[in-house]
C-alpha cells in the first residue's frame, strides 16, 4: 500500500508541475541547462509517444558519443567517453575509451556543460580500454572476455579493467529506455537549447526494481547491486533531453540521500554525434 500511495503522491506532484512550470524547473536539484527556452522539440506529448519515438530513433542510428558524469558524495565527478551502438529495446555496444578518465570538482550536473582542460584532472585510475556488451566485458583487443553471470551480478573482471566496469554500469542505453517504460509520472516540464540543440526536458521518478526489470547487461547488474543493498523500493528522480529527431541528448538520474540514507549519488549520460554510418562491434 505504501508504494502505491508513493506513486499516487508522485504523480499528483508531476501535475501541479505541469500548472505551475516556472515554480518547479529545478526541483530535481540538477541544475537548469546553459540556453534559452525554445519551442518543443521532438513528436512526444506524453510518455507513451516518448517510449515510441526514442525507440524509433535508437533504431534508426548507428552510433554516437557517449560521455558519462557520475557522482558518489566523493567531491569529485568521474568523466568517462567512448563511442555505443544500440537499439530501441535498450540492448548495445559500448566502447570504453582508455587512459581518458578524469575527474571534476563539480558536485552538480548541468546538462550542455563543456569543460575547459584546466577544469579537470587525471583520475588516480584509468580505464584501460574496452567494450561492453550485454553479456559481458570484451578487453580492447578482445584477447579476454569477462562474462555477466546469469543473476546479473558484477562479471569478475580485474582490478585494471575495474573502471571499465564502472563505466559500463552507466553509459548504457537501457537505462534510458527502462526509465522510459516504468516511470508513470514522466511528464515534459520545458524546452531548452543543450550544446546549441533545442531539446525537449522531461521529468519522473521511477523505482529500482522496476528498472532493474527492464533493464539489460549492466545497467541491470548495477540496478541488482542497488537490490542488493536493500534500494529496490528506493524512487531515483529521472530526467531526459530530447531533440527534435527524437534522440535522447541527456539522460540524468539521481538517488537522493534523504531516501536511502546512504550519501548523495548521481549519474549523467550526454550522447552527441549521431552517426548512421559507424557501428561499435564487439572483438
Amino acid at each position: 500500500m505504501a508504494r502505491v500511495v508513493r506513486r499516487v503522491v508522485a504523480g499528483t506532484a508531476a501535475a501541479v508541475c505541469v500548472a505551475a512550470l516556472s515554480a518547479c524547473v529545478g526541483a530535481s536539484g540538477a541544475p537548469e541547462p546553459q540556453g534559452s527556452a525554445v519551442p518543443t522539440p521532438g513528436d512526444a506529448s506524453d510518455r507513451t509517444e516518448l517510449a515510441d519515438a526514442v525507440t524509433a530513433a535508437l533504431d534508426a542510428e548507428d552510433s554516437a558519443a557517449w560521455r558519462l558524469q557520475s557522482f558518489d558524495s566523493s567531491g569529485m565527478a568521474v568523466l568517462n567517453s567512448g563511442r555505443l551502438s544500440c537499439s530501441g529495446d535498450g540492448s548495445g555496444v559500448y566502447r570504453v575509451e582508455g587512459d581518458a578518465t578524469r575527474y571534476v570538482l563539480e558536485p552538480d550536473f548541468v546538462p550542455g556543460r563543456d569543460y575547459d582542460g584546466d577544469e579537470t584532472s587525471a583520475a588516480d585510475v584509468q580505464a584501460s580500454g574496452s567494450v561492453a556488451t550485454d553479456d559481458g566485458l570484451h578487453s580492447a583487443s578482445g584477447g579476454d572476455f569477462w562474462p555477466l553471470g546469469d543473476d546479473y551480478r558484477a562479471a569478475d573482471v580485474p582490478s585494471d579493467y575495474l573502471p571499465d566496469l564502472t563505466a559500463a554500469r552507466g553509459a548504457n542505453c537501457s537505462h534510458i529506455t527502462a526509465a522510459l517504460a516504468v516511470s508513470t509520472d514522466l511528464r515534459l516540464v520545458d524546452a531548452v537549447e543543450v550544446h546549441g540543440t533545442p531539446t525537449a526536458h522531461w521529468r519522473g521518478t521511477a523505482y529500482i526494481d522496476d528498472l532493474r526489470e527492464h533493464a539489460v547487461g549492466f545497467a541491470r547488474s548495477e540496478y541488482t547491486t542497488l537490490v542488493d543493498m536493500g534500494l529496490g523500493e528506493a524512487a531515483v528522480d529521472v530526467e531526459l533531453w530530447v531533440d527534435d529527431a527524437n534522440r535522447p541528448l541527456v539522460y540524468y538520474q539521481h538517488l537522493p540521500p534523504d531516501r536511502t540514507g546512504l550519501q548523495n549519488r548521481w549519474f549523467a549520460l550526454t550522447l552527441t554525434d549521431w552517426s548512421t554510418d559507424e557501428t561499435v562491434t564487439a572483438p
